[in-house]
């Protein structure tokens, strides 16, 4: 029997366990425009805040192994009125919470909340390697201004010896921040921040221009992305998604506002694109072909 077909069989009867992360697209609306994320080329209209009984109803569904839940995707979290209130709810139910943040709207009083709350994680998408760079990439911020918001948060956490979430700090490896790397990793790592972290940069499946330092050359070898057996993503008005780089909802595949995450989460959708996904044989326009985290530079 050929190979494929052993797989599909076994794929009618295996079911992953439930999702050890979550993303949340809480809330859609940003008030930056930065180059590098989807926000920037204008997202599909879609409900720009999930409410807060959606929430609610989906972590009383997925609560039992106590995921990881990340508040964020598209929008910035500090821009949803219930953040707080989902922040505690998700706490009381034994999941771990993490917000990022690009800190233009952390006042003292958004500061002081944080560093009360029972949040987990927390990161600062900051990308301040110097205020020429920082103010091109992520209009319409102000570098001083973004700086001395998370300088008084730290100060703050420091004031109450270091309580709170564990903090980290951001930086996108790409062209523009490309020489300053080290500098930005040196400066925080002397500060009250946990953890100073690179990150690499994605084209969202194209959504943005690729400003990765290392272009692509020569042909592609194909590998199988570990989100549909791992992960669970789901934007604001409901819709699940394959991953967190389905910012658009181009793979819909349930809404939890009609079934429980669980029930999608074992659903023929779910398991025809593992199937796809294990064996490299993807339908036409989908998302994961050639996506940044299925291919591999031999």
């Amino acid at each position: 029997m050929p190979l494929w077909n052993n797989i599909a069989e076994l794929m009618d009867y295996y079911i992953p366990p439930p999702p050890s992360v979550y993303w949340f697209d809480i809330v859609r609306v940003c008030n930056l425009k930065c180059i590098m994320c989807p926000q920037s080329k204008g997202l599909k209209p879609l409900r720009e805040k999930m409410s807060v009984d959606v929430f609610q109803s989906v972590i009383d569904d997925i609560c039992e192994n106590r995921p990881l839940v990340k508040l964020y995707l598209s929008g910035e979290p500090l821009l949803h009125e219930g953040l707080f209130e989902m922040i505690e709810y998700a706490g009381a139910k034994g999941c771990r919470t993490m917000i990022h943040t690009n800190a233009t709207a952390l006042t003292r009083e958004t500061a002081e909340r944080i560093l009360s709350s029972s949040l987990t994680f927390l990161c600062f998408s900051f990308d301040g390697c110097s205020e020429t760079v920082y103010e091109r990439l992520r209009p319409p911020a102000r570098f001083e201004h973004v700086r001395s918001n998370i300088e008084r948060y730290l100060a703050l956490r420091r004031e109450r010896g270091g309580a709170g979430p564990r903090t980290a700090i951001e930086i996108i490896r790409m062209d523009e921040t490309a020489d300053k790397l080290g500098d930005f990793v040196s400066e925080w790592r002397g500060t009250e921040v946990d953890d100073v972290h690179v990150a690499e940069y994605t084209t969202w499946h194209g959504l943005v221009e690729d400003r990765r330092i290392e272009k692509r050359s020569g042909p592609p070898e194909y590998k199988p992305c570990a989100a549909p057996f791992s992960h669970g993503c789901i934007l604001a008005d409901g819709t699940v998604v394959p991953c967190c780089l389905d910012v658009n909802g181009r793979m819909p595949l349930g809404n939890v506002t009609t079934s429980r995450f669980r029930e999608i989460w074992a659903g023929s959708e779910y398991r025809q694109l593992r199937l796809e996904m294990l064996t490299g044989t993807f339908g036409p326009n989908c998302i994961c072909d050639r996506c940044d985290n299925t291919v591999r530079e031999i």
